[in-house]
């Protein structure tokens, strides 16, 4: 008896969304119908990374491509992936927040933590812009409510000082 998983792809359409997870028959038919072309990213299970559909030998022969040579040590992806957004203004926000009293905080955690998630779902990059958006944001919100109660506990003082 075989436990042998079943090798899965998802692709980045020209709309940007992902499609998938489906079968090496769906993938080559997606092809044929030209909705996947030589440089649409693929995601394979089996090398657990997004490449070209070019690169994927299966596809390249449906494409009328000439597959890539095997790679030589670990497998490199030939597009580097795009940022994400939000983990940009996550990032962004929370910079600004640390000069705007942390008014700013909440929503750059917020982003921070939902880009992370996209992140993982897309494969796209920027990771640790979104990481250093959520650190800064806790930071910053932290450092405000900090002031805010050393501002109400010296005024408190100087309210019974004065009476």
């Amino acid at each position: 008896m075989t436990n042998a998983t079943p090798v899965s792809f998802r692709i980045i359409g020209g709309d940007g969304q992902e499609y998938g997870p489906t079968d090496l028959a769906t993938l080559q038919q997606w092809a044929r119908e030209g909705r996947v072309a030589g440089s649409t990213r693929v995601w394979d299970s089996r090398l657990g990374d997004w490449q070209p559909a070019a690169r994927i030998p299966e596809l390249a022969e449906v494409l009328g491509i000439a597959p890539a040579p095997p790679a030589v040590g670990p497998a490199m992806s030939a597009i580097a992936p795009r940022t994400n957004t939000l983990a940009v203004w996550s990032l962004s926000l929370a910079v600004v927040g640390l000069s705007c009293c942390g008014c700013l905080s909440i929503p750059a955690i917020f982003l921070g933590a939902v880009s992370l998630s996209q992140i993982k779902v897309r494969g796209e990059g920027g990771r640790a812009l979104a990481i250093a958006g959520i650190a800064i944001g806790i930071f910053s919100l932290l450092l405000s409510a900090l002031c805010g109660l050393l501002w109400t506990i010296f005024r408190l003082r100087l309210v019974n000082f004065s009476t």
